[in-house]
């Protein structure tokens, strides 16, 4: 059996010695969590996405089973940022959870393949195995075609412009003098409830997105560490937003992303900067400059070489040093298992090795995390924080001032 992949697959499978295509969630359940219960959900899960338990063959794009069980699946008392060092989304399921009891709770943490599904898609999974652990069995198909988007294409034609993805003043941040004490961490600061509310009703006040004042939070926290008066950031987008019938599920790659550069001066107010991001988001979506960085992608897809394509992303849709991404709202009331408190949620992108660095922004019940992973030292990791501390000081200042 042999479960074919769509082009889109493709834009994961780049640079993977500087940085492997996963996507994190973790997250913990009470004592009242029900193992065998979850392990029924995920084989239910496997049911409607045969992907996740096959390995990913790279030469003709496909999916191709290798157990019909949790073996290599399901991991139990093992250090999730340890083990899945030995991962290999080429030989092994394209799902891995890791469970881990204490006294009181289960700590889960459950890797995606980024090869298989994006962002959205690994929210509609988390959904879809809460589904099946609360009502025991379910019944739905899962979509991954792109006639809609080769449509689309077709309806907004646009340029491809390979400049645009490759900045001139990029984003860095400062090499160590020292490697010692490397392996991979991750970290996640919430905002409080509060402060989430506040922030809501301050966008809303200057009429600006979340999206905008926390790409310019990001862009200037790391513009402090930067040689650069300009902040270049791609943003990537949900292209489901875009399909007449999005009820349906879609665990698959539909991503895209915008790209921008605005100037940046750190002497002025934080709003210039978030009003800056926000007008050139603005003109992107009017003009959908998302389909830029995988319209070549698609209309060269069959045919040319897989060598040919995957320079193709290089071109369009490179692996940038610095990067951000925002996951968006996860819905508390159907991310929940039936009868169990859930806390500590944070949602991350792959293990980027320092000084390669990725904010990613998540809302869950009620509050904002901001959190990174990463492969560094206790320098790298003190780096990190700083980041995410300078975005938490700029957003609640940006509250202070439109209260």
């Amino acid at each position: 059996m042999r479960y074919p992949g769509e082009p889109l697959n493709i834009l994961h499978t780049i640079g993977l010695k500087e940085l492997y295509p996963l996507i994190r969630i973790s997250f913990v359940v009470d004592r009242h969590f029900k193992v065998e219960r979850f392990k029924k959900a995920i084989m239910q899960c496997n049911k409607v996405v045969p992907e996740l338990f096959s390995k990913y063959v790279l030469e003709d794009n496909s999916f191709v089973p290798v157990t019909d069980d949790l073996e290599g699946v399901l991991f139990i008392g093992l250090d999730p940022d340890i083990d899945s060092e030995r991962w290999d989304l080429f030989a092994d399921p394209q799902l891995r959870v890791y469970l881990n009891k204490t006294i009181d709770s289960y700590h889960i943490v459950i890797y995606l393949s980024h090869i298989l599904t994006d962002g959205a898609g690994a929210k509609q999974f988390l959904y879809l195995l809460a589904k099946a652990y609360n009502i025991g069995k379910i019944d739905v198909v899962n979509h991954q075609d792109i006639d809609w988007l080769r449509q689309l294409l077709k309806e907004h034609p646009v340029k491809a412009n390979p400049q645009v993805d490759h900045p001139t003043q990029p984003l860095t941040m400062p090499a160590l003098m020292s490697d010692q004490g490397k392996r991979r961490r991750t970290l996640t600061f919430r905002l409080s409830k509060e402060e989430t509310k506040q922030l809501h009703q301050a966008a809303h006040r200057q009429n600006v997105t979340l999206n905008d004042l926390f790409m310019a939070a990001f862009g200037q926290a790391v513009q402090r560490y930067s040689n650069t008066d300009e902040i270049a950031l791609a943003c990537p987008t949900d292209m489901r937003q875009f399909i007449p019938n999005q009820e349906q599920l879609r665990i698959a790659n539909h991503t895209s992303r915008y790209n921008i550069a605005v100037k940046s001066d750190l002497q002025q107010p934080f709003e210039t900067v978030v009003a800056a991001v926000h007008q050139a988001m603005t003109k992107n979506k009017r003009e959908f400059q998302c389909f830029q960085s995988i319209k070549e992608l698609i209309g060269k897809y069959d045919h040319y070489t897989l060598n040919e394509l995957q320079q193709i992303v290089e071109t369009n849709y490179h692996v940038r040093s610095i990067s951000y991404t925002n996951f968006g709202v996860i819905d508390s009331q159907r991310f929940a298992f039936t009868g169990c408190a859930l806390t500590d949620f944070a949602m991350l992108g792959t293990y980027r090795q320092y000084p390669m660095f990725q904010v990613a922004v998540s809302t869950y019940n009620g509050q904002i995390n901001l959190s990174f992973a990463m492969v560094g030292n206790d320098t790298a990791e003190r780096m990190g924080r700083a980041v995410i501390l300078t975005m938490h000081d700029l957003l609640c200042e940006y509250i202070l001032k439109f209260k």
